[in-house]
């Protein structure tokens, strides 16, 4: 399937994710005002890193060797049943963890230990999350695009309606129970579609563990815990540092600021994940580059396009979506939308390292991201005031995009490849 065919398809999935995301959170704004998305914020961060910890890093991996191996079931036994293990084994740690934990885990996340509750119920959904990813996994490998976005609408109809009513009934307390219940949720519906589709999946699920396949879904385990915690580590202390040298508004603004980019970058995203990394792992020299120009042309004029129309009607797009209270996304938007534009771009190279598992070189960038992110954010801020965590933002993906760049350069500019 092409890049066209598969934006398409997920283009469906996306604009009924895409509105779902604009009510909840319109909900969660003027239900829970900037300091609530504040709070949320640092759940999303915490929840970033668990969902990696509890299947190892490895969903890249599945998702490339079953794009390889699709027609060999044998092959397939081992990478699934070896995943299957991994995603338990790990999930059961990390449920532990957080179940002792979970005082101090309250206290560092919310600054009190009154959520301690909540986050043993978030430690213990951790499987579910994790069985469920798998799942979307082996069906993205497998290119069964159709089903994978009927599971994604199902569940996320199911979880937005669920966030809303807790959200109104509880306000930040029934936010924080939502994120548990959903993901439960979410997993029952994959579960149930793969039973029906693709049966025997279940049984490759339950076939054991193998030596070289753990060792080659092991190849993307280092990447795909670079990439989260290189990003949520950034975060948590750029919002930590807003929250501190100007106030909760400004950082909980800033938190609005990127689930507005989240929102409007879902449809591009999506795509890349059903597309890219299957696509660049059977492709090399000539064949990838023209793929690589070919997706750039296609992302570049529909991200600018899209950042235009938010910048010119951004005070209507913060009210309708957010509330009064995000006032303040009003000076970071400029910027934070120029630095959208080079980001998906930079993402299209960073999938090339990901599908040929250059697990040293993305390690790098993503650490050189972060660095330059938050080193930025402490010297524009000081300098600039609010507007240089934008600015920063900006900075940080044209050094990024330009060091990828020059990696690429015998790839992606030399006439001879």
């Amino acid at each position: 399937m092409n890049f066209l065919k598969t934006s398409f398809y997920s283009g469906i999935g996306t604009a009924v994710s895409l509105a779902l995301r604009l009510i909840t959170n319109k909900v969660m704004a003027v239900y829970l005002s900037t300091d609530g998305m504040f709070l949320l914020g640092q759940l999303k961060d915490f929840l970033k890193i668990s969902n990696v910890i509890n299947h190892a890093g490895t969903l890249n991996g599945t998702i490339s060797y079953t794009a390889k191996h699709k027609d060999d079931p044998s092959e397939l036994k081992r990478i699934w049943g070896t995943g299957f293990l991994i995603h338990v084994v790990c999930s059961a740690l990390l449920m532990a963890v957080i179940a002792l934990f979970s005082d101090r885990l309250s206290v560092y996340l919310f600054g009190t230990s009154e959520y301690a509750t909540i986050v043993t119920v978030l430690g213990f959904s951790m499987l579910t999350i994790s069985l469920q990813l798998l799942i979307m996994s082996v069906l993205n490998g497998l290119k069964r695009i159709k089903l994978y976005i009927t599971i994604q609408i199902i569940a996320a109809i199911l979880s937005s309606v669920i966030v809303v009513f807790l959200i109104i009934e509880y306000g930040i307390e029934g936010a924080l129970w939502a994120f548990a219940i959903g993901q439960v949720l979410s997993f029952l519906v994959a579960a149930a579609a793969l039973m029906v589709v693709k049966p025997f999946a279940f049984q490759h699920f339950f076939s054991g563990f193998d030596k070289i396949a753990f060792q080659q879904l092991l190849k993307y385990s280092v990447m795909a815990v670079a990439g989260p915690l290189c990003l949520v580590a950034a975060t948590f202390f750029i919002r930590s540092f807003l929250a501190t040298e100007f106030d909760r508004q400004h950082a909980g603004s800033w938190e609005g600021m990127w689930r507005l980019s989240a929102m409007y970058l879902l449809f591009l995203t999506t795509t890349f994940k059903f597309y890219l990394i299957p696509t660049f792992s059977e492709l090399e020299g000539k064949s990838l580059k023209q793929e690589v120009f070919k997706v750039w042309r296609f992302i570049l004029p529909v991200v600018i396009l899209i950042a235009v129309v938010l910048y010119m009607l951004r005070d209507w797009v913060i009210n309708l979506f957010l509330a009064e209270d995000f006032y303040l996304i009003g000076v970071l938007i400029g910027f934070h939308l120029l630095g959208d534009i080079i980001k998906i771009n930079s993402w299209v190279l960073g999938n090339i390292l990901i599908a040929k598992a250059k697990t040293k070189v993305f390690v790098a960038f993503q650490v050189e991201w972060a660095i330059v992110f938050t080193a930025l954010t402490l010297i524009l801020c000081k300098n600039y005031g609010f507007v240089g965590v934008s600015m920063a933002y900006f900075g940080a993906y044209i050094v990024h995009f330009t060091l990828m760049n020059l990696y690429f350069r015998k790839l992606i500019w030399s006439k001879h490849t």
